[in-house]
């Protein structure tokens, strides 16, 4: 287990598997762990590099507010530590906002990008989202469950609810996530998020990009994965059937099978 310093704090991650690296981002609340799914399956043929984003997992919390341009800078401040060079940038949701920002400010440590239930601008309605979001965490202040069971319809598609056991399973493994996320921690990500703004500048990341929606995403419509593809010169649109935002989860075999091939592929 890793543990990188940068500046005043520590970024902590996991470097497993073996062949060309692929840096993996989670996203708002999430810490490496949420990527259990794709790294047991891809490590196989990949060096897979997770890191915890600054205010999750076991990396340090902060108090300062920041942007995603800073948890790439931590993101390349590890890849740089590890000696990694170019990897393939997979970023779900938060982290592919930070991915975004990773192939512009360090282009030199992108092969391509892997870019999950996303969006390239926070607009009015997304920024109202999270707001909503940061609201939903204060009612539920030290109440896990609550917080979760409020959350959830942003998450998961109207499918993943009629699945037996599914969506059971799927909130077991957050709620067993150690250690769990402060509440102020999801606050400041929140804000991250609403930060997020790169549409202007996309059109300088030339790298191959996949772009993956669920087509049941409420918290990240479609319309922002086609506003990616548009704005980047050489990216592709793959939407996945009865998925909500939490498409690495909902419909695992589905998203491990269209990462492994775009990353065989480039």
């Amino acid at each position: 287990m890793p543990i990188v310093s940068v500046q005043d704090r520590v970024i902590v991650c996991d470097d497993t598997g073996s062949g060309d690296p692929v840096l993996w981002l989670q996203g708002t609340g999430e810490s490496r762990q949420g990527w259990a799914g794709q790294i047991s399956e891809l490590s196989e043929r990949f060096r897979c590099i997770a890191i915890d984003h600054r205010d999750v997992g076991e990396s340090s919390y902060v108090t300062e507010p920041y942007t995603p341009a800073d948890l790439a800078a931590d993101a390349a401040a590890v890849m740089d530590a590890l000696g990694a060079g170019a990897a393939h940038v997979v970023g779900y949701s938060l982290g592919g906002a930070t991915a975004q920002e990773l192939a512009l400010i360090r282009p030199d440590l992108v092969r391509s990008l892997v870019l999950l239930s996303t969006w390239a601008r926070s607009d009015g309605w997304i920024k109202a989202e999270f707001r909503n979001w940061q609201s939903i965490r204060r009612n539920h202040w030290d109440d896990e469950q609550g917080f979760l069971d409020a959350l959830s319809p942003w998450l998961f598609s109207p499918a993943t609810y009629g699945a037996a056991g599914l969506f059971e399973g799927l909130m077991a493994f957050m709620l067993a996530e150690e250690p769990r996320q402060r509440p102020d921690g999801w606050i400041r990500q929140c804000d991250a998020d609403i930060a997020h703004d790169v549409a202007a500048r996309l059109g300088a990341v030339a790298v191959p990009t996949l772009v993956i929606v669920g087509e049941d995403d409420i918290c990240t419509p479609p319309r922002y994965s086609r506003e990616l593809c548009g704005l980047l010169p050489s990216a592709e649109l793959v939407t996945i059937a009865d998925a909500g935002h939490a498409a690495i989860g909902e419909k695992l075999n589905e998203i491990n099978a269209a990462i492994g091939g775009f990353l065989a592929k480039h």
